[in-house]
């Protein structure tokens, strides 16, 4: 064969091969491309299928992926049908009916050598059915509550990690829960670690073939800063064996050192989870619920990292507020607006009482105020683009003890204002010089918008004093004592 030959063969093989390595390029890019990661445009939000979205939502239970096939698909049915578009996911098994992630022998002992494929097959089906609707998935890794009590009583007495409970491991192995979560790693129980690490990479080969998942280390930790890091690295590490991206945080009972903790360890944690602020007995009520969510994006910004998502996967409250921890459900619907108007990037109602009595209950799940509430956010986020929106401080109540100063703006072009129940008027200054604009309220009982109705913003003053020259102040002022969600937007 000549040389040119083989030159022309040569350059034809490079050209193929080339071409081929263009088309797995594309692909790769369309996948990361399709993954649920910050928004590119504004990173306080999140991204899915290359558009920005804003996740919301409620679930009747934090486990969903337990439950059997039709029960499942008719809660994720339900919840769309509303405008929900996320769900909550914790890996656990201590609710009546849950099965385990291990092999039950005819002794009725479990082996911890062997998979339960049942268990596998309904996380899978969970993921499928979600994709499939487009509602993304906070997963949980651990929840250390699925090992309470000790070995004469609580979950960890039937549990399969009881080594009572399996062929596997001796007598002594592990006492507790406690030495299942944290103590493997702290007193480097390598047969407790080998486990734990065969769990996650099994649960990880099902999790990493779906796009739309967030990962969340534990549950309310309180195991400590080595144990959380230790596995959120771990994950990473095996996502980026198959050159994926995945996005890490970790809930604490304390939101601000959730916060703290993801901006010190930036490095491996991608957003921050605050769900603790959504509660009376950690977290906090009214006004100081949202100046939390201010002052941690602030503190966000400033970090070396930068701008990152704020998750709220759980809002506590329910009923009057029988379960004093939690809350009122008024006040859980309070606070699921007010995430949206603090800038957090996801806000979902935490699961329904467990008995009932209701005093045991922690959210109100996907209940008819869940669903409205979903609706009306819903019906809000078609009219404003909060995607250019920031948290706004130039509003203020007038005359009132109700704090309803809760605004989003895109200065100069659309303003929103949150309005809780309770009769009060608010003072909009739109910074820029604004002539004319249109306003309009919706209804959040009722899912109404009222007409357009054209203002000229009035000259006013601040407390009597011109500061730099009087201002347009927008005067807004509810029929009523319900709730509202006013939009603002300039026209001259």
């Amino acid at each position: 064969m000549s040389k040119i030959r083989i030159s022309i063969l040569i350059l034809a093989v490079f050209i193929i091969a080339g071409s081929f390595w263009h088309v797995i390029a594309n692909i790769n890019q369309d996948k990361t491309t399709g993954d649920i990661r910050p928004y590119v445009k504004n990173p306080w939000y999140w991204e899915y299928n290359g558009e920005p979205i804003m996740l919301i939502g409620a679930s009747d239970e934090d486990n969903p992926w337990q439950w059997k096939d039709k029960k499942l698909t008719d809660q994720l049915e339900f919840l769309t049908s509303v405008g929900g578009n996320y769900l909550r996911c914790t890996m656990s098994d201590r609710d009546e009916g849950n099965i385990f992630a291990n092999k039950q022998l005819e002794n009725g002992l479990y082996d911890l050598e062997q998979w339960n494929e049942k268990y596998w097959e309904k996380i899978r089906f969970f993921l499928e059915e979600t994709q499939k609707r487009g509602i993304i998935v906070q997963l949980t890794l651990w929840d250390h509550f699925d090992l309470s009590g000790s070995n004469a009583s609580g979950r960890f007495a039937i549990h399969p990690l009881n080594p009572e409970n399996n062929i596997n491991w001796e007598s002594g192995t592990i006492n507790s829960g406690g030495d299942y979560y944290g103590g493997s790693l702290s007193n480097n129980n390598q047969i407790v670690l080998n486990y734990q690490h065969g769990y996650i990479k099994k649960l990880v080969s099902v999790t990493f073939m779906f796009d739309h998942i967030l990962y969340n280390i534990n549950n309310e930790s309180s195991l400590g800063a080595e144990w959380e890091n230790y596995w959120a690295r771990f994950i990473k590490d095996e996502a980026q064996k198959i050159n994926k991206d995945i996005h890490v945080t970790s809930m604490q009972f304390a939101p601000g050192t959730s916060v703290r903790h993801v901006m010190t360890y930036s490095d491996i944690y991608s957003f921050a989870e605050v769900s603790q602020n959504n509660q009376d007995a950690l977290g906090a009520v009214g006004k100081k619920h949202y100046e939390n969510l201010i002052y941690w994006r602030d503190m966000i910004a400033s970090g070396n990292k930068g701008t990152m998502p704020i998750n709220n996967e759980k809002v506590y409250g329910q009923g009057l507020g029988l379960n004093t921890a939690a809350g009122t459900q008024k006040e859980a619907i309070e606070r699921f607006w007010r995430n949206i108007f603090g800038g957090a990037a996801s806000t979902r109602f935490h699961r329904p009482a467990l008995s009932g009595d209701g005093k045991s209950g922690w959210g109100i799940g996907l209940s008819e105020p869940a669903r409205n509430t979903l609706k009306a956010v819903s019906m809000f986020l078609e009219e404003f683009d909060i995607f250019n929106a920031i948290p706004y401080e130039g509003c203020k109540t007038a005359g009132s003890s109700i704090d309803a100063d809760y605004c989003l703006a895109d200065i100069g072009k659309i303003y929103a204002v949150y309005f809780p129940t309770g009769r009060t008027t608010v003072h909009l200054d739109p910074w820029v010089y604004v002539n004319k604009v249109s306003v309009q309220r919706l209804d959040i009982e009722s899912l109404e918008w009222s007409e357009k109705e054209m203002l000229k913003p009035n000259w006013d003053q601040y407390d009597g004093i011109f500061w730099w020259g009087p201002q347009r102040i927008i005067t807004l002022t509810p029929p009523n004592g319900r709730s509202y969600v006013y939009i603002i937007k300039v026209i001259e």
